[in-house]
């Protein structure tokens, strides 16, 4: 018997055998004809200079080449557990053609959607092939990171940016962040220590108004290693890719990036941004230094708001300083190398009319606060007019120009686009920029040249300078049917802003002047400015009022 069943099972494995050559001989000539079990063996880039790498992750609207064997006859693609369009006529049996969907088209990415899988599955209709691939996040940025001094093993690092998502490695390493900035690499190089722990506080998922995209603003917790050094870099390696931001264990030297104004009046909000604003100790300008009760730092240590009390006394530096734990940091302040007329007695009235009028802040009503005299548009229920109240100045009757900052403070090839005819102004309700009030405010700067004609110009007749270095910001779209438009809103600031009644800076940029278009500043400096004016012009019939202050005319740089 045992024989006689060991015989039996001998036989049924020559069976088993003969099924499974069998099968092989089928399955080798499925396999031929593209009809066996369907695999995936890699996904390359459509683009033909990477055609030759492969991957495993890409980012929403990618095209890709979903590569394998077994592939024919494609039914259905999905990625992320989401259906997406293939091209039939493009399916072979060892390639899909695929167009990865955009978050903007509705696709779900699942750094946002824990249910979903990081895979690309194809579904045939002879087997499914799946396959683990990553559809990004769009690249991270890091903005900021806050802590208190002196930061040691255990402390909190709280880290602010865009897309800090599908995190994989968060560490500190001791080469500083401007010699990764400097160096070309593909791994981050130095001594790494890794975080002693993160958490996601912030990831806010959204469409960003302006440009459509999905981002996300994100804030990170790190916990801080034992650093076996004072200064390094913080990197972060998310599935999109690496950003890094420097760190220290002290106070670093604060940074001004940029000020609401250079030369704001007395009562007027000055917001300084910048970086390192931490444990602030002093604003001083002049002969003024400001106490901490005297400004308010932002809880993200990135800017400080104060209220202008006054002027400086005359013969400073022309410099703002900020100073912390960890240094100084200065801006140009109130430096008056470039100021063409604040209304004291520093320049000339033309004498021309209608004149505007020049008048003191009472306290009582806006501007409520300024310094000296200032000028006063005003027109109540003003109708079409070609020749309004005007600041018409001179330098003085002697034929001087006005002055000009040196070439160290605006660089002598600066293009005029970031060089601007500044002032501070107070619109106080004016009608400007509803879109029916026609009114708008004329600017001239005079020169001295023996060619006062433009090359832009339409004719080669000479012309007044006064006329031909004229910028309106006013324009016609269509005059019969009284349809017009603004190069930017009337009184516009540096971000294209006109604010109601609050003091701040409006700008003009020189490039806008015909004379100095696609010019740069040493042409401006040359010539010379040696008279100002700024009109109201209304001309339309649409009546309006017009309250307007102004003060400091100047000239003010910032390269964008």
């Amino acid at each position: 018997m045992t024989n006689h069943r060991y015989f039996i099972s001998k036989g049924w494995m020559a069976a088993l055998l003969l099924a499974i050559l069998t099968l092989s001989v089928a399955s080798c000539k499925d396999d031929e004809e593209g009809m066996g079990t369907p695999e995936i063996t890699a996904v390359r880039s459509c683009d033909p200079a990477k055609a030759d790498s492969t991957f495993t992750k890409a980012g929403p609207g990618s095209l890709i080449a979903i590569i394998g064997r077994n592939l024919s006859d494609v039914r259905k693609v999905y990625i992320n557990d989401q259906e997406v369009y293939f091209n039939p006529t493009m399916n072979t049996d060892h390639s899909v053609i695929v167009n990865v969907p955009t978050e903007t088209n509705g696709f779900k990415l699942t750094a946002f959607d824990s249910t979903l899988k990081d895979e690309i599955r194809v579904e045939t209709s002879h087997g499914t092939a799946v396959y683990a691939f990553k559809i990004t996040a769009p690249y991270p940025q890091i903005s900021r990171i806050q802590g208190l001094y002196p930061r040691q093993a255990g402390d909190s690092l709280y880290v602010y940016g865009l897309n800090l998502v599908d995190i994989e490695k968060v560490y500190f390493t001791d080469l500083s962040s401007e010699q990764l900035d400097t160096t070309k690499w593909e791994t981050v190089g130095g001594n790494h220590v890794e975080a002693a722990g993160f958490k996601t506080l912030l990831k806010d998922h959204h469409q960003n108004s302006r440009t459509l995209a999905f981002e996300t603003t994100s804030e990170l917790g790190v916990v801080i290693p034992n650093l076996p050094y004072e200064k390094g870099t913080l990197v972060i390696e998310t599935a999109a890719g690496t950003t890094y931001i420097g760190f220290s264990k002290y106070p670093g030297q604060p940074i001004i990036f940029d000020i609401s104004s250079d030369m704001p009046v007395p009562g007027e909000e000055v917001v300084i941004s910048g970086r390192e604003f931490v444990q602030v100790e002093s604003i001083k300008f002049g002969d003024i230094t400001l106490t901490p009760k005297q400004f308010t730092v932002a809880a993200s240590e990135d800017a400080i708001t104060f209220t202008m009390p006054e002027v400086p006394a005359e013969g400073g530096d022309g410099v703002l300083t900020v100073t912390t734990p960890g240094g100084v940091g200065s801006v140009l302040f109130w430096n008056t190398s470039g100021l063409f007329a604040n209304f004291d007695g520093n320049a000339t009235d033309n004498g021309w009319g209608p004149n505007v009028t020049f008048e003191r802040a009472n306290g009582d009503d806006p501007p409520y606060t300024a310094d000296g005299l200032m000028a006063h548009f005003f027109l109540e229920e003003e109708g079409q007019q070609w020749w309004g109240q005007m600041i018409y100045f001179r330098k003085d009757w002697d034929g001087n120009k006005f002055p000009m900052p040196s070439f160290d403070l605006i660089p002598a090839d600066a293009s005029t686009d970031d060089v601007y005819l500044a002032m501070e102004v107070f619109n106080n309700e004016s009608s400007f920029n509803n879109g029916t009030f026609t009114g708008y405010l004329r600017y001239f700067l005079q020169y001295d040249s023996e060619d006062p004609v433009p090359e832009n110009a339409d004719n080669g007749t000479p012309n007044p300078p006064e006329t031909v270095n004229q910028y309106d910001t006013f324009r016609w779209a269509d005059y019969s049917s009284g349809t017009f438009t603004h190069d930017q809103p009337v009184l516009a600031d540096i971000d294209g802003n006109a604010p109601i009644g609050k003091w701040y800076r409006h700008v003009v940029p020189l490039s806008k002047f015909g004379k100095y278009k696609g010019k740069d500043y040493r042409f401006v400096v040359e010539n010379g400015i040696n008279q100002f004016r700024i009109q109201f012009i209304n001309q339309g019939t649409a009546r309006g009022d017009v309250d307007v202050y102004i003060d400091n005319v100047r000239i003010f740089y910032k390269k964008k």
